[in-house]
């Protein structure tokens, strides 16, 4: 029998993780390395697309995962100044037969910790704390990536290398795209909390998720952990780009910096808003589509391949589609070239649709004065088939490579 093909990922967030499973289920064998000493669960709430949840049913996962997420009943899109609903649809009804597979909301956690889970218990999967990825170098066999581990250095033979290490990739850094390869700063903030539901208003209780759409400025919110916490996040444009932060998802926001930012918004809007204690600051970077995500035997995944502003909140499902359409050409094909040459051709310019499309939805929903008005006006004249029509070419899992 042949050896197994051996493959490295460095990063073990969603897509990593979902990475590994995929391609051990394709008969490769996985070495996952994670910076960190603790793989520490972290975050707050995600939303699950159909276009994602369909790749975790594809990789044996969904059952697990949906015990810890939630699939709301609508979606429900509201004017910030007043509350008038613009437009709603029944999400969790439509979305299986519409676009073929569910729609869910889970908290980040959660789901890291249902893949780590998963991986654990995988005998093709070994998973490596503190270990930093700090060069490779294609050989005529395979790839040398060189690890720094509990202050020591050391380097691993394999057949591949995976960056799926985030917007601040150092394996996108050692693909030679040229200087003007940068993250691109979006000139706006996300503000992340969770609010105990005993502590939420009661209009922030339904099991739904809510959309409001205010000048520069929106707010979602959805239930968590079957209902006991209320997921909230708001996007205000900021003149704050992080550069003080190591870790982007560990900047501690105050309720003072925020509430007076939704002061002129509805009553239940501000009331939801007053209810966090704690929030998380987040500045907000994507990147210019590259025409490149791979070498012959190294390709980028995720945020490392290709991060996105959240205003479709897309970001977890297109790594968890990268890690699904990976695992689909290892399963085709056991050449590593050919196999992540295919990769990059079924994903490339898809990602690249959601990332312009995120940029247009932003200023979509931040837009101010006539424009907001010819947009609500829009939105409510629309019926709700039309409004989910709009979100077939995102959320049809069906139409992958």
């Amino acid at each position: 029998m042949a050896e197994k093909l051996h493959a490295i990922i460095a990063g073990a967030g969603i897509g990593g993780l979902t990475a590994a499973i995929a391609l051990a289920r394709a008969g490769l064998r996985v070495t996952l390395l994670e910076r960190a000493r603790t793989i520490q669960e972290t975050g707050a709430g995600l939303q699950l697309a159909p276009n994602a949840t369909g790749v975790l049913g594809e990789l044996g996962l969904i059952d697990y995962v949906m015990q810890a997420a939630l699939t709301p009943e609508h979606l429900r899109i509201r004017r910030a100044s007043d509350g008038v609903e613009l437009s709603s649809f029944p999400l969790g009804v439509i979305a299986e037969a519409r676009w073929g597979a569910p729609s869910a909301v889970i908290h980040r956690a959660d789901l890291q910790k249902t893949l780590l889970e998963r991986c654990a218990i995988n005998p093709d999967i070994a998973i490596e704390t503190g270990a930093t990825v700090t060069g490779f170098a294609e050989t005529a066999t395979g790839v040398e990536v060189a690890i720094k581990q509990e202050g020591e250095a050391r380097s691993i033979s394999a057949d591949l290398l995976i960056g799926a290490d985030g917007l601040r990739s150092p394996i996108r850094a050692k693909l030679g795209l040229g200087p003007a390869d940068q993250p691109i700063w979006s000139g706006r903030t996300a503000w992340r909390a969770l609010v105990p539901a005993s502590e939420a208003p009661k209009s922030a209780l339904k099991l739904e998720t809510s959309l409001w759409l205010g000048p520069k400025a929106h707010l979602v919110h959805y239930p968590l952990r079957h209902g006991a916490l209320i997921n909230i996040v708001a996007i205000t444009e900021d003149g704050w780009r992080g550069e003080e932060a190591a870790d982007l998802w560990a900047i501690s926001g105050k309720p003072s910096d925020v509430s007076p930012r939704f002061s002129r918004w509805h009553r239940d809007a501000r009331m939801l808003v007053a209810a966090a204690k704690e929030w998380k600051r987040w500045p907000l970077f994507d990147r210019e589509p590259t025409s490149r995500w791979t070498l012959e035997r190294v390709a980028l995944l995720g945020d490392a391949a290709h991060p996105m502003l959240p205003f479709f909140a897309q970001g977890a499902a297109q790594a968890i589609e990268d890690a699904g359409a990976l695992g689909r050409a290892f399963l085709r094909v056991h050449d590593v070239k050919t196999a992540l040459a295919d990769y990059e051709s079924a994903r490339k310019k898809r990602a690249a649709d959601v990332v312009i499309a995120s940029r247009r939805q932003g200023a979509i929903y931040h837009m101010r004065g006539p424009l907001a008005f010819a947009r609500d006006l829009t939105m409510r004249s629309l019926s709700p088939h039309l409004m989910m029509s709009r979100l077939d070419w995102l959320y049809d899992y069906r139409k992958r490579d």
